[in-house]
């Protein structure tokens, strides 16, 4: 078994992350949002696009490091044991968050979620704990806690410890498995599609400004101002990371965009 490329799969389609992530089998499952295939005109549905040529094709070593590359598994049934063995061998903070069952499915879901700027809350395909959200009150009222920032480093660090260039290499490949995958949702668009779709909505996201206040009316904490509160769930997640882990994982996604 090649636990590199195995354990490549999991981060490849949970990059981000990492956080939070959905799927069953049909669009009509309770591991979706809502059932999209209801939703959609079938004589106007976007046709479904996947880049047949990557940027990393044309690596001199591209070739030698492709042949190392295992075939997918035939049926994404059963595969669960092997991920998490390869996952252990990589690293094993990472194999000791994949609990959950079903990881290629949700972990495939993660993707179509956050390229829709949603952040799922349940069926998750992994655990990781931290320590509860905190709050400095100051004179002019609540800001966050600077030491929220490194709940995530463990998270963060551990998939940017990634190569890359290699978990393009091994996306090529797998490609049509993971695009098999993410048909049972039901959804439009392709899985190629989506993957590229989340990596430039985790990109755009920008800093927020140091110390903004923060308020708590019942018992979720909310930002102050409007324009930070309205954003997105994506964007606020980000926030939380603090602004070295964003960096952090915004670096690593351009590095891994530009090999895709």
């Amino acid at each position: 078994m090649n636990w590199k490329a195995l354990s490549a799969v999991v981060v490849i389609v949970g990059i981000a992350a990492f956080v939070w992530f959905v799927l069953d089998r049909s669009a009509t499952s309770e591991f979706n949002d809502e059932p999209t295939s209801a939703l959609i005109d079938e004589t106007n549905k976007p046709e479904k696009t996947v880049k047949q040529t990557l940027a990393v094709e044309s690596e001199e070593d591209y070739s030698e490091k492709a042949a190392e590359v295992p075939e997918p598994p035939a049926a994404v049934n059963g595969s669960d044991e092997q991920i998490r063995a390869a996952a252990a061998k990589l690293s094993a903070p990472l194999a000791g968050w994949l609990q959950p069952s079903e990881q290629v499915r949700k972990w495939v879901s993660a993707v179509d979620q956050l390229a829709n700027y949603r952040l799922p809350t349940k069926h998750l395909p992994f655990v990781y704990s931290k320590e509860p959200f905190l709050v400095i009150k100051t004179e002019d009222g609540l800001v966050n806690d600077p030491g929220n920032y490194t709940r995530w480093d463990s998270m963060i660090s551990t998939v940017t410890a990634a190569d890359p260039k290699s978990l393009a290499i091994f996306y090529k490949k797998w490609s049509p498995f993971l695009e098999g995958t993410y048909n049972e949702l039901g959804n439009p668009q392709s899985f190629d599609n989506q993957l590229r779709t989340m990596i430039e909505h985790l990109l755009i996201v920008e800093p927020i400004p140091e110390n903004a206040a923060m308020k708590r009316p019942k018992v979720m904490y909310q930002y102050v101002d409007p324009v930070l509160e309205n954003a997105d769930p994506l964007s606020k997640w980000m926030w939380r990371l603090g602004p070295e882990n964003m960096k952090k994982l915004q670096d690593w996604l351009r590095e891994l965009e530009s090999y895709l």
